[in-house]
């Protein structure tokens, strides 16, 4: 029952998702962008994340990057060792950085050695020297990253801990860390949902890849489900819809 519920639950999120008719269901009342967790009933879990809200590993903005570790816990040092590490990996030559590493490091360490090329994947970067091994600071970097994002980053779809280190004026970082506080759509359609918004020129325009996280309990029994899915096709004929990840 959990299984087919957690299957049930996907196809009702889409669905609400290409409607927009989420807003007139008091079980959707909290539903939001930002990947904050809502319970549409008291045995269900949903994550709904507008991947403009991630940042990208490859073309990765290496300010924000920087930002985003600095303030949340990480010390100057330890940023230094993972931007080095990233750069290294994915470069071409065997030049060592400063506070980077090459083969004879991955060697010794029995890993495979730096790829040399764009990063593929977000457990590859989980082995790069200087990604860190605190449970907390793991799971910091990755609720927050994606491989790669075809839109541009939008913090108005980030959760908290990004939008500290986006470059913002205090008082429009606040409010944007409220709403990702908040998450409550209608709110951020408040204040960003019509084209002259005083707060900034930012805009609630949704991306067409669109990360879902479900979890259903039924007694001892939990079934959860991950899938991106997107509408943003360049083939012929066009499929209505495409999924780039499902996971069980």
């Amino acid at each position: 029952m959990a299984e087919i519920e957690a299957d049930s639950l996907i196809d009702e999120v889409m669905f609400y998702h290409f409607s927009k008719s989420y807003s007139g269901e008091d079980k959707f009342q909290n539903w939001n962008y930002q990947g904050k967790p809502f319970k549409p009933n008291k045995n269900q879990s949903v994550e709904i994340q507008d991947t403009q809200g991630k940042l990208s590993l490859i073309n990765l903005n290496k300010n924000l990057f920087s930002n985003f570790l600095l303030n949340n816990g990480f010390e100057q040092n330890e940023v230094n060792r993972l931007s080095d590490c990233l750069e290294d990996w994915q470069d071409k030559d065997d030049f060592k950085r400063i506070n980077g590493e090459e083969t004879d490091y991955y060697r010794e360490q029995a890993l495979p050695g730096p790829r040399n090329g764009r990063i593929q994947s977000l457990s590859e970067f989980s082995i790069i020297c200087g990604f860190p091994v605190e449970m907390k600071k793991v799971q910091l970097i990755l609720d927050n990253f994606l491989l790669y994002n075809m839109g541009s980053f939008n913090p108005i779809f980030a959760k908290k801990e990004l939008i500290k280190g986006v470059n913002l004026a205090p008082d429009r970082r606040k409010l944007l860390m409220d709403l990702a506080k908040d998450g409550n759509q209608s709110l951020a359609q408040e204040y960003f949902g019509v084209p002259d918004a005083a707060i900034s020129a930012m805009n609630m325009q949704l991306s067409k890849d669109i990360e879902v996280r479900v979890k259903v309990e039924h007694s001892k029994a939990i079934a959860s489900r991950e899938i991106v899915f997107s509408q943003n096709m360049r083939y012929k004929p066009r499929p209505i819809l495409q999924f780039w990840h499902w996971s069980e």
